[in-house]
């Protein structure tokens, strides 16, 4: 028999009591789990955040808050700036031209709600008005204001066409006297081009006319590097030019514009006093034809461009394209520095209808000799690339833009509208250092393509409004692009980018409604159409800078210029007797339209 040990008992009773202990029929039941406490609700969050419209300094915040809210953080790109009790904060010692974007979050006891809303605040730029001058203020005599251009020295230089031999000029001038005697000036009679230096203070240090008996106009001015004024634009029969350039006599004209009379295309080179014609050319054919824009680089090359007929003799053998799709295309041209051999010239264009009127292209030329044109086209054909944002006439006019490199080989061509109508007049596009383009104009297609986050992503209404858009440097994609617009008409005229980024256009507007800058010189429509000057981001998302200039009957702005300070000048026509010039008067004009030029400073 075999003997169980007291210590072998010991653990059998061991494990029969375990076994017992969980039963029905023994001890007491296990206690059960305690049941995990309730989450406290996170608070709910503050709402409809909003700002004023920012200083260039500061902006104020309110928001709707609780009564379970002890307090309130405030956040800056995500970092918080500051706590307050109430429900509006002021930010201060921001930068100007700068994008904030802002979120508020709720103070309790059991800790902080969700972030609100954001929102996204542009501090303005800090331009103030330095002085808005009337080019003739002793006779106020009748002209058309075209272009406007700084010198490396600051001097501002303004250009046009003068209606009037009450048209004020200089001793020492090149041609004081006004041409007329014309047989073929058109209904708008004769006109001599003109140029005008002033100085930053607004004081005129020289003025001269240039032209013949009958219709001159310039439209684009360009200073030289060698210190030259480069003009361009249209002439009648008997214009000034000198021997040896490209087309010393007018070319003739079978299909004279009612308005001009007979026209060529005219180039000139003035010397930097103003009183010598260093060279000057015609440019054109036997059919209507003219010149709307110029440009020159480094080395004093001279770049133009306009519409023209068939049978242009500037055309050159290298040509993209050798003569028009259309009745008439843009020609773009390069001739060297004295102006006696066209070096590059082409058409670009489509098949326009019939009756199209020729338009009025831009032209750029890059430091690294790029050049960059853009002109209306109403037909399909054009030689857009293959990687072209819009290859084909989307209906109506739409803009067609080109860029040509330093070899003169196309870089891309591409359309760009809507289904309804573009149109442009003159200097309107501008190129940033990247060389994406930005184009300024104006449409009355609902449709033309803009970006959904843009300053103005919908049609303003009314019989047309601005534009802007901007292009990748391929021209293979749209950047960004916005209308500018209310209930009237605009019309976009001068774009330029400024050496802070923005950028800056001009233009008129007959609407009441638009969106003005709490540092707009004036904020509010005076009556008929205004001038206006806005501002863009780079990104064309919001405007730091937009105000009317005007008075109570019409004006328009042409063009604008930006000296490498940062000032801004911009220029056009007045019909108004109170349009803002500083030092107060009368501004009426004795008849018609007479010239402005205003400028801003930081």
């Amino acid at each position: 028999m075999r003997t169980v040990s007291a210590g072998v008992i010991a653990i059998f009773a061991a494990a029969f009591l375990f076994g017992c202990s969980g039963s029905s029929s023994g001890g007491s039941p296990s206690p059960s789990p305690s049941p995990s406490p309730t989450p406290t609700p996170t608070p709910t969050a503050p709402s409809n955040l909003t700002g004023t419209t920012p200083s260039s300094t500061s902006v104020t915040l309110t928001w709707t808050g609780g009564s379970q809210f002890t307090g309130y953080r405030i956040y800056r790109n995500d970092v918080q700036i500051g706590t307050t009790t109430s429900t509006t904060f002021t930010d201060t010692g921001l930068s100007a031209v700068t994008a904030y974007r802002y979120f508020v979050r709720g103070e309790t006891a059991s800790g902080l709600s969700s972030p609100s809303g954001t929102i996204t605040l542009t501090t303005p730029n800090m331009l103030a008005l330095s002085l808005s001058k009337l080019l003739d203020p002793a006779s106020r005599s009748n002209m058309l204001v075209r272009d406007i251009e700084f010198d490396s020295a600051g001097n501002i230089f303004v250009t046009g066409g003068a209606l009037s031999a009450s048209f004020p000029t200089t001793a020492g001038a090149y041609d004081r006297t006004f041409g007329s005697g014309g047989s073929s000036a058109g209904s708008f009679g004769p006109s001599d081009a003109f140029v005008m230096k002033f100085n930053r203070s607004g004081q005129l240090l020289w003025s001269t006319l240039i032209g013949g008996p009958n219709h001159d106009r310039a439209y684009g001015l360009e200073i030289a590097p060698d210190g030259g004024i480069v003009i361009a634009g249209r002439a009648g029969e008997g214009f000034p030019t000198t021997a040896g350039v490209i087309q010393p006599t007018f070319a003739g004209d079978t299909n004279p514009n009612a308005a001009y009379g007979k026209q060529d295309g005219f180039i000139a080179k003035i010397s930097a006093d103003g009183s010598t014609l260093l060279w000057s050319t015609y440019f054109g054919e036997n059919n209507y034809g003219f010149l709307r824009d110029v440009a020159v680089d480094s080395n004093n090359k001279v770049y133009v461009a306009g519409p023209f007929f068939a049978g242009l003799a500037h055309i050159t053998p290298s040509a993209l394209q050798s003569a028009p799709n259309g009745q008439h295309d843009l020609v773009y041209a390069r001739l060297n520095a004295t102006a006696t051999t066209v070096e590059y010239g082409t058409y670009l264009g489509g098949n326009e209808p019939a009756n199209e009127v020729a338009a009025a292209p831009s032209i750029i030329v890059t430091p690294n000799r790029d050049v960059y044109l853009t002109i209306v086209e109403g037909g399909n054909g054009a030689p857009t690339t293959s990687t072209a944002y819009q290859k084909n006439n989307a209906g109506g006019k739409d803009f067609l833009i080109a860029r040509f490199n330093a070899s003169d080989q196309l870089v891309y061509a591409t359309y760009l509208g809507g289904s309804s109508g573009e149109d442009l007049e003159t200097h309107n596009i501008a190129v940033d250092g990247s060389g994406r383009l930005a184009i300024a104009g104006t449409s009355s297609s609902s449709n033309y393509p803009t970006k959904t986050d843009a300053y103005q992503p919908a049609f303003g209404g009314g019989s047309a409004d601005g534009v802007v858009s901007i292009l990748s440097a391929d021209g293979s994609t749209l950047v960004a692009s916005t209308f500018l617009g209310g209930t009237g008409r605009e019309e976009v005229q001068g774009i330029e980018f400024a050496p802070d980024g923005l950028l800056y256009v001009s233009g008129g507007s007959t609407s009441s409604s638009l969106k003005t800058t709490s540092n707009a010189f004036q904020k509010s429509a005076a009556g008929g159409a205004d001038a206006i000057l806005a501002a863009f981001l780079p990104s064309l998302k919001g405007a730091p800078y937009l105000s009317y200039f005007g008075g109570s009957n019409d004006e328009q702005s042409n063009a604008l210029a930006i000296a490498s300070d940062g000032a801004v000048a911009f220029c056009g026509e007045t019909a108004s007797s109170n349009f803002p010039v500083t030092g107060g008067g009368s501004t009426a004009p004795s008849s018609g339209e007479t010239g402005w030029w205003t400028l801003l400073q930081p």
